[in-house]
């Protein structure tokens, strides 16, 4: 068997392992793959030797008389070749090896590989890394390590358990420093562009330009999160051994030379991820996934222009938003590059919405990824003209600080809000899908703190456990359902406890 498949087996076997501590059924039919593995590799027994007078069947004919043996037709038969185990594995390459025929000229996407599900494991596998590193940068601060947000799935938490024990226990040359919790961030985004380039790669299959450039980023991807398991000494990856053999084995059946990042000793540096990210989605234009949705983009469009045009900005926000989570739930991936980009201009003024149906939520949450994500743009952005409402709440507030519950960090939006209210400080606080909301308390109960904002359209927390503990400190509570435009934001404001701020 070749090495490659042993590390994948190992790998899976060390997942599957961990995945069992906590749950029966699956320790159940782990013992009984076991068994039939143990039971299918037992050295046959011994032949039985006919007793004394009994008449065997004769052994059929061999070339050469002299030397065969006779073998009692009767006698016990040798197992039968194990069938291939894929309990808990990715699902295998199927590659036909045979060279590029005239009749295709090598086009097809004759070699496939589920990259929907390698996507699906690259980016749980990203937030597991980050979750590892948020954990670790607690513990060095002198906090709980357990005090953050424990992920709900399962398989997250069982990858972040093992990125932190690969992490504490890798051997430094040079022990005199702690080692650098960057490399789980480094780890994290390559996971990233891997599941990224593994959509891209799905996607561009049928292209025979495009091809050839997908594979290229593929395969860097690919080395770059073996360079980061390698500089976290943790096992070979199974998702990025099988993009390696998919990418090899597509590109000699394609004759695409690529030059780099399929060997050992060349491998991508995974501090680039950034750089990678940024050409993988450039390259993602024009989603041929995206491409199957295009009368519902042509809705979107239109919508979008009316709403620019200030026209009935509300029912064309419906329609908006009904065409994406139409389009999220008929497959389109709520990361989708042709969306985002649609979606981008408008996104802050998006009028308040208690309740986003689930598609356009997750849209949501990839743009507030990725514009918490990106480089800071080289051009300042455009400040809307205050309002009254932001003049009063400047008035109310400027010079204190507030916080911020809600989705992910993004600079931008936080620098308009500090300039245009005039606070001294605001504290964005990042949230996960169900966390507890207790662990809001010890921020909502900063004596400087005069305010809290709760982006709901991004949280998962009922507003009145928020709520309780906003009562609990004497801290007014704002509920944000719109987006972080500051004349949105000084209107829900004033709106909800300006009377109060006032000391009415």
């Amino acid at each position: 068997m070749p090495g490659w498949e042993m590390k994948i087996i190992e790998a899976e076997a060390e997942r599957l392992l961990s995945l069992a501590a906590g749950d029966a059924d699956l320790r159940a039919e782990l013992r009984a793959l076991a068994q039939v593995i143990l039971a299918a590799t037992e050295e046959p027994p011994p032949s039985v030797v006919p007793a004394e007078g009994s008449h065997p069947d004769p052994a059929p004919a061999l070339p050469d008389a002299d030397e065969a043996q006779a073998v009692p037709s009767g006698g016990p038969r040798g197992p039968e070749p194990l069938h291939e185990l894929t309990l808990g594995r990715s699902r295998p390459v199927s590659v036909e090896r045979h060279p590029p025929s005239e009749e295709n000229g090598g086009s097809a996407f004759d070699a496939t590989l589920d990259f929907d599900e390698i996507e699906a494991r690259c980016r749980l596998k990203a937030e597991a890394a980050r979750h590892a590193a948020a954990r670790l940068r607690r513990l060095r601060g002198g906090g709980d390590p357990g005090g953050g947000v424990a992920p709900v799935n399962p398989e997250v938490a069982s990858w972040a358990d093992r990125f932190t024990d690969a992490f504490s226990w890798r051997d430094d040359d040079d022990g005199t420093q702690p080692p650098d919790i960057s490399l789980l961030d480094d780890l994290g985004g390559c996971f990233e562009a891997l599941a990224g380039a593994s959509a891209l790669a799905a996607g561009d299959g049928e292209r025979r330009g495009a091809l050839g450039r997908s594979l290229h980023l593929l395969a860097e991807a690919q080395s770059a999160v073996r360079s980061a398991t390698q500089h976290l000494q943790a096992p070979d990856d199974p998702d990025q051994l099988a993009a390696y053999e998919w990418a090899r084995d597509a590109a000699t059946r394609h004759r695409v030379f690529i030059k780099r990042y399929l060997r050992a000793d060349d491998l991508a540096d995974p501090a680039r991820w950034p750089d990678l990210l940024a050409r993988i989605e450039a390259q993602a234009g024009g989603d041929p996934r995206a491409r199957r949705h295009r009368p519902r983009v042509k809705r979107l469009r239109r919508h979008l222009e009316a709403i620019r045009r200030g026209d009935d900005a509300d029912r064309d926000w419906q329609e908006v938003v009904e065409a994406v989570d139409e389009m999220v739930a008929e497959g389109l991936p709520p990361s989708s590059k042709d969306l985002r980009d649609l979606l981008l201009p408008a996104i802050d003024d998006l009028p308040d919405r208690d309740d986003p149906p689930e598609g356009f939520r997750l849209v949501l949450r990839e743009i507030d990824r990725y514009l918490a994500s990106r480089a800071d743009p080289t051009e300042a952005p455009v400040t809307p003209e205050p309002t009254p409402e932001v003049q009063e709440a400047r008035r109310l507030l400027g010079g204190r600080s507030i916080v911020l519950l809600g989705g992910m960090c993004r600079p931008e939006a936080r620098a308009a809000l500090r300039e245009a209210l005039g606070l001294a400080d605001l504290v964005w606080v990042e949230t996960k899908e169900h966390q507890a909301v207790s662990t809001f308390e010890p921020v909502i109960a900063r004596p400087e703190v005069a305010l809290v904002l709760l982006a709901i359209r991004w949280s998962s927390h009922a507003f009145g456990e928020v709520r309780r503990y906003c009562d609990l400190h004497g801290t007014p509570l704002v509920r944000l359902p719109g987006g972080y435009n500051p004349n949105q934001v000084a209107a829900q404001i004033i709106d909800q406890c300006g009377e109060r701020l006032r000391g009415g």
